[in-house]
């Protein structure tokens, strides 16, 4: 008896029967649309979790703003004392006053740009 050929990457495929194609390709359209069904079912559940999780919120929230609306005082209790303001708001207390300030004022854009340029050549 010849013993049997060595089977391995470089051995070339077998061929199979009809029947074990046709075996094949029904179980791997079976197991893709099992595949597809499972993930739209579980799709579905996640969806109709999520949406009665929202509408849950919204109507804690609203139960909320509800009691909020209802506990709401007309008017509001408390102390206060007017404090004088020394300085406006926008102006810096530590800045010097105007009239010690330089007399010249500033550069403009322009004449600094016109100081950066290079001398035009002469005639």
């Amino acid at each position: 008896m010849n013993p049997p050929p060595p089977r391995g990457p470089a051995s070339p495929p077998t061929r199979r029967s009809w029947l074990a194609r046709i075996g094949l390709a029904i179980t791997s359209v079976v197991t893709v649309v099992v595949g597809l069904v499972t993930a739209s079912l579980l799709f579905a559940v996640l969806l109709t979790l999520g949406l009665v999780f929202f509408v849950w919120l919204w109507w804690q929230r609203r139960r909320l703003a509800r009691q909020a609306r209802a506990a709401r005082p007309d008017y509001l209790e408390g102390e206060y004392t007017v404090v004088p303001e020394e300085h406006p708001a926008l102006e810096d207390p530590d800045a010097p006053e105007r009239d010690q300030r330089s007399a010249k004022p500033p550069r403009r854009r322009a004449q600094l740009r016109n100081n950066r340029r290079a001398p035009r050549p002469r005639r």
